[in-house]
């Protein structure tokens, strides 16, 4: 390899990791709408664990250029966060489980590693509302192979792409109330808190500490979440 080739893919190399840390220069603050979901677990249990021990909510924050959601426990030495990249369709997932540090940096339009999507969904709007947490909610009744349920997304803040992290990428409101499943784990979410604040726009970044690896690695990181192995 010529000597100019080979410098020049060294500079690469030294520079993606800082490159895939941030796509876009925030200002320090930014406003972001939050949302607190509670988590109802579908099943009693997902693989070989109780669902009765895990976290009870997800903490969501959408921004202009990003989306970040947040599931912790284990007196803060589990946790799980999604950053999605709502302008660029990628979204990042990063997984702390008792100091083992990893992220994964999707494609372009691909689902976070280990979200399942459902075949053959389709859903239709139905017009009809209630207020979930705060939000002014309208009813989206879904159908996925044999199953059949509702969901709610609401028009109260406007974000583009907010549920680019979720099944439900091509609905274009927030949601509200939503079914998603993490590997085995099935959970049903509904916002219980609304509000609008000023966040660190530093959260969006990915940490120091973790280490960069492949989607099926991280699904496999995942998947061993589930059982006491």
């Amino acid at each position: 390899m010529p000597l100019k080739h080979l410098c020049a893919t060294i500079i690469l190399t030294l520079l993606l990791p800082v490159s895939c840390r941030r796509y876009t220069n925030l200002p320090e603050n930014i406003e972001a709408h939050y949302v607190r979901y509670h988590i109802k677990y579908l099943d009693e249990k997902a693989g070989d664990i109780p669902t009765r021990i895990l976290p009870g909510f997800m903490d969501a924050y959408y921004t202009k250029y990003y989306a970040l959601s947040k599931i912790e426990g284990f007196f803060n030495q589990f946790s799980l966060i999604q950053i999605a990249d709502l302008r660029r369709r990628k979204v990042t997932t990063l997984l702390n489980f008792f100091g083992k540090k990893v992220y994964y940096v999707g494609g372009h339009g691909e689902l976070p590693a280990a979200i399942i999507e459902p075949e053959k969904m389709s859903w239709e709007f139905t017009g009809e509302t209630s207020v979930i947490g705060g939000l002014n909610s309208e009813r989206i009744q879904v159908v996925a192979g044999d199953e059949q349920f509702d969901i709610y997304c609401t028009k109260d803040f406007d974000i583009h792409r907010p549920n680019i992290s979720t099944p439900y990428h091509s609905i274009d409101y927030p949601l509200s109330e939503f079914r998603v499943q993490l590997s085995l784990l099935k959970m049903q979410l509904s916002c219980s808190e609304f509000e609008t604040k000023t966040v660190d726009s530093e959260m969006f970044n990915i940490p120091d500490g973790y280490t960069r690896v492949s989607r099926s690695s991280m699904e496999e990181i995942i998947n061993s979440l589930f059982t006491k192995e």
